[in-house]
């Protein structure tokens, strides 16, 4: 009887331990996705102006196999007249491929006066197999500033 006691405890005890483990790593899971999705970027300054790269987000477009890419973007003007930029200079590349802005995002693009900021998003049409790539501003098709980036899964 003390036999089949103890095997029975010794069950259990495995079964218990093997449940709490596999909690534990669906959270670490949990956790590194949510470090992937939050992604750090430096700031750059091109021509007196400082650039920095928010929040990227990714939804399901219209057409197959594509998603929409929204990428937050904030812009410091250190320069002493006003300066434009906009959505239209900055490209994705990943692969041998180059994206060009999507031309129906709401993007933003205005000029601003020194010590002003300008904030908005610039929108990209990308095909879902597309992951990572490289940010790109090119104003005049003339690279002065990349980020390299990981494009998250559409929610």
């Amino acid at each position: 009887m003390k036999k089949v006691l103890i095997a029975g405890i010794t069950a259990f005890t495995l079964v218990f331990v093997g449940a709490c483990g596999n909690t534990a790593d669906n959270k670490d899971k949990e956790t590194k996705t949510e470090q992937t999705a939050k992604q750090e970027f430096k700031t750059k300054t091109v021509n007196n102006i400082d650039m920095k790269i928010g929040e990227i987000k990714t939804t399901e477009s219209t057409k197959k196999d594509k998603n929409m890419v929204s990428i937050a973007m904030s812009f410091l003007n250190n320069d002493s007249a006003p300066v434009g930029v906009g959505a239209g200079d900055f490209k994705i590349k990943s692969g041998d491929k180059t994206y060009e802005v999507f031309p129906q995002g709401n993007n933003f693009g205005d000029e601003f006066k020194p010590n002003e900021k300008l904030a908005g998003k610039a929108y990209f049409e990308l095909p879902t197999s597309v992951t990572k790539g490289t940010l790109v501003y090119a104003p005049m098709d003339k690279e002065k500033a990349s980020w390299s980036i990981t494009i998250p899964e559409a929610k």
